[in-house]
């Protein structure tokens, strides 16, 4: 792959021969600082690239969203991508019994069995939780006069409303957001074996903090039904292991929990970040959002368009098919 950092003025030819060399197991600092350009240069000269793995990669928004919309053909399934990676390990037992690495019918399940936890009801119950979480973060930012914008605001709002949302004490939330960085970063392209180990430990710890935390809630007979977990133990094997289909097994139950810390922290993170870094570069756009607050709705939507908190998924063809 030609090094980015050869790309004089983002440098036409440069980009061009870097689109046609391009291998997502090689990237340097330039691309990972700035993708834009070559995604650019992708689109332009070889929007169906064909990446020495024998993978394709595809840029073009149409295509992508093709792609997406077809899960008959396109599988979401992860059992033959991981294998490679994880082995029979914990991180292969957690991604593939996640409901984003699955297709019908066993996502179908699960999505049926955790949709009562995400009714327009039980979200729009969470409003007054989030607005005053975020008023005693910006007030503990203003006392301090200073503030790290990921750890003290962008990464502590999801990592605190997903632990109200599974009734995760307090005092013990303190590992979660190293947990879920350690599992995610085991799904780079490239894996070290320290990114393995750290991804596998994560797994295991968490795996038994949730099994306490379950049982301490069976055993002390609490029930929220404002909480996702007492949704989920009602919907599992932990509240009656009757053998029912329609039942989260503990695992799944487990995992899945697990998987909603993972998608909520990472994306709602990296929006938070991205956008007021957006913001704060188009001075323009911030007056403007200051003047007509209720633009709010458009400009998260630019804010995503503009710097996706997610930049890579893949699926796998099920079955012989053509995208020109």
């Amino acid at each position: 792959m030609t090094p980015t950092s050869a790309w004089p003025d983002h440098d036409a030819a440069a980009l061009r021969a870097a689109a046609l060399a391009f291998d997502l197991k090689r990237l340097d600092q330039h691309f990972l600082d700035d993708p834009y350009p070559l995604y650019r240069a992708l689109r332009e000269h070889d929007p169906i690239h064909p990446m020495p793995d024998g993978s394709w990669f595809l840029s073009r928004y149409d295509d992508c969203v093709a792609v997406y919309r077809d899960a008959e053909t396109w599988s979401s399934d992860k059992r033959v991508d991981f294998r490679p990676n994880f082995g029979d390990s914990l991180l292969y037992e957690h991604h593939t019994t996640s409901l984003v690495f699955n297709d019908p019918p066993y996502h179908t399940r699960v999505r049926r069995l955790l949709a009562p936890a995400f009714t327009p009801r039980a979200l729009k119950a969470l409003r007054g939780r989030v607005e005053a979480l975020v008023d005693r973060l910006l007030d503990a930012m203003a006392a301090r006069g200073h503030c790290d914008l990921i750890e003290d605001f962008a990464s502590a709002i999801p990592v605190q409303l997903i632990g109200d949302m599974l009734g995760v004490p307090q005092d013990e939330r303190g590992p979660l957001r190293g947990w879920s960085l350690a599992i995610l970063g085991a799904l780079e392209p490239v894996l070290s074996p320290e990114q393995r180990a750290r991804g596998i430990a994560a797994v295991a710890e968490f795996k038994d903090y949730l099994t306490d935390l379950v049982a301490r809630r069976l055993r002390d007979g609490s029930d929220d039904d404002g909480e996702i977990l007492s949704v989920l133990i009602k919907a599992s094997a932990f509240a009656r292991d009757d053998g029912a289909e329609e039942r989260l097994a503990k695992l799944e139950l487990l995992h899945n929990c697990i998987f909603l810390l993972n998608a909520g922290h990472e994306t709602t993170t990296n929006l938070i970040g991205n956008g007021i870094d957006l913001l704060l570069r188009h001075p323009e756009a911030l007056a403007e959002l200051r003047r007509a607050p209720e633009l709010i709705e458009s400009a998260v939507e630019e804010f995503l368009r503009l710097e996706s908190s997610n930049q890579l998924g893949n699926r796998r063809a099920t079955k012989d098919t053509a995208v020109s």
